[in-house]
């Protein structure tokens, strides 16, 4: 009766691999994060379109999410992604909500999951 074991293990394993993976910038192409003109969304927030291109098709795994913060002028973003076979809802919305812009200028940039990898200058974003 050792079948039941390989079983667990198989279906443990499965379980592990389809959690949510955060990405280093390396992960998309060159100019493969991009992002559109921000936009007036209710009185004071603004939605800033983000997409991302990645350098090789990685079929297996799905774009899931941006988890993103604002501190001091910066908005450091980084794209979170899932894999089969047990993949997650996507919950990207196409960009993020800046809620009472402060500033006029922002800058964007890309913060690698690995702290020695650093972080990403991506560009400006001017508020509408």
């Amino acid at each position: 009766m050792r079948i039941y074991p390989t079983i667990a293990c198989i279906v443990i394993s499965l379980c592990l691999t389809s959690c949510l993976d955060k990405k280093p910038r390396s992960f998309f192409a060159e100019d493969g994060i991009i992002f559109g003109d921000a936009k007036k969304i209710g009185k004071e927030d603004v939605f800033i379109p983000i997409s991302f291109k990645t350098s090789i098709v990685h079929s297996a795994q799905i774009f899931h999410d941006v988890e993103w913060a604002e501190k001091n002028g910066v908005i450091y973003i980084n794209a979170i992604f899932n894999e089969p076979p047990f993949s997650k809802k996507i919950d990207y919305s196409g960009g993020i909500v800046l809620k009472k812009p402060k500033l006029q200028t922002y800058d964007l940039k890309y913060k690698d999951p690995n702290p020695s990898r650093g972080i990403h200058d991506i560009g400006k974003i001017k508020m509408p």
